[in-house]
């Protein structure tokens, strides 16, 4: 009997341990099976751009500037005789923050980087102003110290030192890096399409100039420069062919920079209208005018396009000059123009203008420097402009007054003042 009970005693205990390693192993595998399905996550396939794209908002500051010139008054002020050295860079001292904040900047160069005793004339230390003009090259450096990423050269005076200083102009602008179109040397060059890509965003620019002065392009090189001939019927088609196909081509702003208009004229002509219908029917989105050397309205224009579908369209007749020695003479305002502020915004896939506003400028003068300053910044902020004169003053509040009139003549669009620019209230639809 007690043999019994030792034995079923030792089975019971033999039974307990059995079941006591059953339940750690099921234990231990079940931690096992959590641990699996817990800190090893499947791997994720990244989000296709297209898909990222639809989410993010991409942004760009683009901006503009008038004519850039160089008289012979800006060029012997410049001249360092010890050194026999050019050298403009505190003509943009005041003006450049206005110009580095963008995350793009481009503008007219209405003169030629021929080299010194280039031109053709050299009767200014090397070199020439009006009626042809050959800058010295310094200046391109100085611009592009100031912000300026790109330089429109198709313009009236593109030619004004000839073919090989049309061809300089543009190798000098190549060296240090300068960004420019309009002109060319080779065919392909002037067929190549000019499309920027900036945060993202793409913008595609044209850019054309009426004429030449009555200097003719050199049979030779037909391709040297876009000129409309005096709007010639063939030249307006082939300036709008170019727009087409940077539509097509799927680039988010169409921006053609157009030379064009009467000289001192403060209202757009009859041939900038029928440009800009002509360039809006084929696609573009901004158009940027220069050539009058004064301020000109800009305009806000609803379009129809082919598919029945509206878009905006926008336009800025003339720029007016960012430097020269051009003065204010009965009424005509040559020393005033404009920092043209763009801001975009890109979302799945759709560009819009949300943003458009404008920085008046006024060029002085000094004994050692002609320069240009911010209209709005020095009329509320006089103390920090304490050099300029009395006469300084009263062209700075002159274009304060007017300036805004001579923007709203065509399109009288709400506005305000913030940060020293006139900001338009612009639709975003």
């Amino acid at each position: 009997m007690k043999k019994q009970i030792v034995i079923i005693f030792v089975e019971i205990i033999f039974l307990v341990a059995l079941s006591a390693g059953i339940c750690m192993l099921w234990s231990k595998r079940e931690a096992e099976d959590f641990c699996v399905a817990y800190s090893a996550p499947v791997d994720m396939e990244p989000l296709p751009a297209s898909v990222e794209d639809s989410f993010s908002t991409k942004r760009v500051t683009m901006t503009a500037i008038g004519d850039v010139m160089m008289h012979q008054w800006q060029i012997t002020r410049g001249y360092d005789e010890a050194t026999d050295t050019f050298d403009y860079a505190e003509s943009f001292t005041y003006i450049a923050p206005y110009l580095r904040e963008a995350d793009f900047t481009f503008g007219n160069l209405e003169t030629t980087f021929a080299g010194r005793y280039q031109g053709s004339s050299s009767d200014i230390l090397g070199y020439a102003c009006y009626p042809c003009f050959n800058a010295p090259e310094v200046l391109g450096n100085n611009l592009k110290d100031a912000g300026v990423d790109m330089l429109a050269t198709a313009n009236n005076h593109s030619l004004d030192s000839g073919l090989q200083g049309l061809y300089s102009t543009l190798d000098y602008l190549d060296s240090i890096e300068m960004k420019h179109l309009g002109t060319a040397r080779t065919p392909e060059e002037q067929q190549a399409p000019c499309i920027v890509e900036v945060n993202g965003i793409t913008f595609g620019f044209v850019c054309y100039t009426y004429g030449t002065n009555g200097i003719p392009v050199p049979d030779s090189a037909p391709y040297c420069i876009n000129t409309l001939e005096t709007y010639e019927t063939s030249r307006l088609n082939a300036m709008c062919e170019q727009v087409r196909t940077l539509d097509a081509a799927g680039v988010d702003v169409v921006m053609p920079i157009i030379h064009f208009g009467t000289e001192y004229r403060e209202m757009q002509d009859s041939w900038q209208e029928l440009c800009v219908d002509m360039l809006f029917d084929a696609g573009a989105d901004i158009i940027v005018g220069s050539h009058p050397h004064v301020v000109e309205p800009m305009e806000i224009r609803e379009i129809t396009n082919p598919d029945g579908t509206k878009r905006t369209g926008y336009v800025i007749y003339s720029m007016g000059n960012f430097i020269s020695s051009q003065r204010y003479e009965n009424g005509i305002m040559k020393d005033i123009g404009l920092v043209m502020d763009m801001d975009f915004e890109k979302q799945g896939g759709e560009t819009r203008l949300v943003g458009w506003r404008f920085a008046p400028t006024y060029v002085y003068w000094t004994d050692d420097v002609i320069g240009v300053v911010p209209v709005i910044e020095a009329y509320e902020n006089r103390e920090a402009y304490s050099f300029l004169s009395e006469k300084d003053w009263d062209r700075i509040a002159d274009s304060y007054e007017k300036t805004i009139q001579t923007l709203t003549a065509v399109t009288d669009c709400p506005y305000e003042i913030v940060d020293n620019e006139y900001q338009f209230q612009i639709g975003t639809e």
